[in-house]
């Protein structure tokens, strides 16, 4: 027996473990438009940051040129990122190409347990990512990576760790379906009702000219400021950060249901109180919205308290009475109204909404009642997209606590009775 791990546990590198290779790009320049818009996914990092267990969402695909200087990696190969986000990871659901600052490994099934190699990364991701720091870039070659040493117990007492863990992720990943679906069919209905003009009783409804075209009669074009009573962005004064203290969140720091707390940098208390009476922390049926970077990425309307104070990298839409939350969120959502924001933004190196033209900026309004009645069939449905959120956010901190204690043989799995059903063996 090793001293210090537990018995018939044993100090493996990663290679000993299965097949390990960096992505292919091998084109100059990597985003040569003429290898992209085929049929063959293409992951990068930051599809990598943004999954959960798995890997099945991409951003890009790579044509036939593309696929010719590249390699298309199998289901069941788990990709590990080594530059810009370090230390990420995700296990692919599908045939999919990704660059070399994604490294591809491929488990030995008499070896290793795919998943099981995952939650070891894991729960090592911060050691990887302080030896990983450069100059310049943050970068984790393979010769750094294949240099860690992962304590690993037997092939079947593996099974039973990762299964223990990838249960909560199932879960987490079956109910983040359900979220897309629920958004998909409220997004349905808002382009039916507000963008194809098939609301109820629409038929009687004669169309008018207005500035932004065609509306129903008895709607109205008006400003933003005209229906809201505040529009600002968080905080301009950026307090010194603290190992432990209270969250403040940027634009980096949002998702498209709220923020990642685990994420937001820290700040004293006495910094976080005085952000709060500036008016720096968002209130229930807030919209916020990031200003800074990729304008627009995220709308969302704050459903609960949310205990953190923002920078100004995200505005604040707060509605009056005159316009419902939900609608003003999934109006500035609309790829017609984005591409019409263009000429409210400036900067090239980094695009930012300007808050003082942002105020008048045209917005389509119907009548209250309509507005109403829409929100009574999707209020329900973005409620229950919140439930799913918190009911995730609980599985992923018990998942957690459990993380360390599992993968460290604290917990010993090897006499429990557990289904070690491996779905990624099976694929």
């Amino acid at each position: 027996m090793n001293e210090g791990i537990p018995n018939k546990w044993s100090h493996k590198k990663l290679n000993e473990l299965g097949f390990v290779g960096r992505g292919k790009s091998r084109h100059r320049p990597r985003n040569e438009p003429l290898l992209y818009g085929g049929q063959y996914p293409f992951i990068q990092t930051g599809d990598i940051k943004t999954a959960n267990l798995h890997i099945s969402e991409y951003s890009q695909t790579y044509n036939e040129k593309g696929l010719a200087q590249s390699k298309l990696w199998k289901p069941g190969t788990l990709c590990i990122t080594i530059a810009a986000n370090i230390a990420e990871t995700a296990i692919l659901k599908i045939n999919a190409c990704f660059p070399d600052s994604i490294v591809g490994f491929v488990a030995d099934p008499k070896t290793a347990d795919v998943r099981f190699i995952k939650y070891y990364i894991d729960l090592t991701k911060l050691q990887m990512q302080n030896v990983s720091k450069g100059t310049t870039q943050d970068n984790l070659s393979l010769d750094k990576l294949l240099s860690f040493d992962f304590i690993v117990p037997p092939l079947p007492t593996q099974h039973k760790i990762a299964s223990i863990l990838s249960a909560y992720d199932d879960i987490v990943e079956n109910n983040n379906r359900r979220i897309k679906i629920l958004e998909e069919m409220a997004r349905a209905i808002y382009r039916e009702w507000f963008v194809n003009f098939r609301f109820p009783g629409h038929e009687k409804v004669k169309m008018v000219k207005s500035e932004l075209g065609m509306i129903p009669e008895g709607w109205e074009v008006v400003t933003l400021q005209d229906v809201c009573q505040r529009i600002t962005d968080g905080s301009h004064y950026s307090p010194k950060s603290m190992s432990d203290g209270l969250p403040m969140a940027s634009v980096k720091d949002m998702h498209d249901w709220g923020f990642d707390l685990n994420t937001c940098r820290k700040i004293g208390e006495e910094d976080f109180l005085k952000l709060i009476r500036n008016d720096c922390k968002p209130l229930q049926n807030d919209i916020l919205i990031a200003k800074d970077g990729s304008y627009l990425k995220h709308v969302f309307v704050v459903e609960n308290d949310m205990p953190l104070v923002i920078l100004s990298s995200i505005a604040i839409l707060r509605p009056n009475i005159k316009v419902h939350p939900h609608y003003l969120s999934m109006y500035l959502r609309d790829p017609q109204v984005k591409a019409r924001l263009k000429g409210f933004v400036s900067g090239v190196a980094l695009p930012r909404i300007v808050l003082k033209d942002f105020r008048n900026f045209k917005i389509m309004l119907p009548s209250k009642q309509l507005q109403d009645r829409w929100s009574d069939i999707v209020d329900p449905m973005v409620k229950n997209c919140w439930r799913l959120i918190n009911k995730n956010n609980l599985l992923r901190k018990t998942r957690d606590l459990l993380l360390p204690r599992l993968i460290s043989g604290e917990i010993d799995v090897e006499g429990m009775e557990i289904k070690t059903h491996n779905k990624e063996v099976d694929a």
